[in-house]
């Protein structure tokens, strides 16, 4: 079972208190979830674990292969959850605005977004160089921030609130981070997001990160999450 880490670090700010519910309770089939990365191990894990919970619509974003993607659309379909399919560049804010505005048109908002897009990390990140270790934080650390700094204000128009859940980089990887000292270069998830809590506990938006695992069992803390 995997449960929000207990790292002080991913963990966010001091004053952040992440047991903390702050959204309005939705019943997952009155939900609208977003999952990045749908094409991906991952990101199919939980949307499709989501469509089997029952939740009402699951909207997944690709940014590589469209045809993985597509299976997990037909799948999620299946299952009897409504599905939408688009492409996403999850370090393109432009791209990322686009598409939320698009769900929201298509379904009439956001309850859930479930940053999963990833790439892997280069196999010696301590010895990568500086180009390759800037696309895998641009993708596994900035782009779960910049998808969560976009899709707040379309959660902080709605009553309800909603849920926002990013998925930690192991914790090596972190420790080869810190190691390069590069100004302005994020070295965990939470600490991307960290600018961003004051906001979203005001708009009634709660945000969780897990603990890296495998897509199984990331799927599996998502939908608790998400039928708390």
């Amino acid at each position: 079972m995997i449960t929000p880490t207990n790292d002080p670090q991913e963990n966010g700010p001091a004053g952040f208190d992440l047991d903390k519910t702050y959204h309005v309770d939705v019943p997952i089939a009155e939900k609208v979830c977003v999952v990045t990365g749908g094409g991906q191990a991952r990101g199919r894990a939980i949307a499709e674990a989501l469509a089997r919970a029952g939740a009402k619509t699951v909207a997944i974003t690709y940014s590589g292969d469209r045809d993985a993607a597509h299976v997990a659309y037909v799948n999620i379909q299946t299952l009897g959850s409504g599905c939408l399919l688009a492409h996403m560049d999850v370090t393109d804010r432009t791209s990322v605005r686009q598409v939320f505005l698009w769900i929201q048109g298509q379904v009439g908002k956001i309850d859930v977004l479930v940053n999963a897009e990833k790439v892997e990390w280069p196999d010696h990140i301590a010895s990568a160089t500086a180009g390759e270790r800037l696309q895998a934080v641009g993708v596994n650390i900035r782009g779960q921030a910049l998808a969560t700094d976009e899709v707040l204000p379309f959660m902080g128009i709605q009553t309800t609130g909603g849920l926002i859940v990013g998925v930690a980089v192991e914790e090596e990887v972190t420790a080869a981070l810190k190691t390069f000292d590069e100004p302005g270069v994020p070295v965990s998830v939470s600490a991307a997001i960290k600018p961003m809590t004051g906001l979203a506990s005001s708009r009634q938006v709660t945000m969780r990160v897990l603990s890296p695992g495998t897509p199984d069992e990331i799927a599996e803390a998502v939908v608790e999450l998400v039928t708390v």
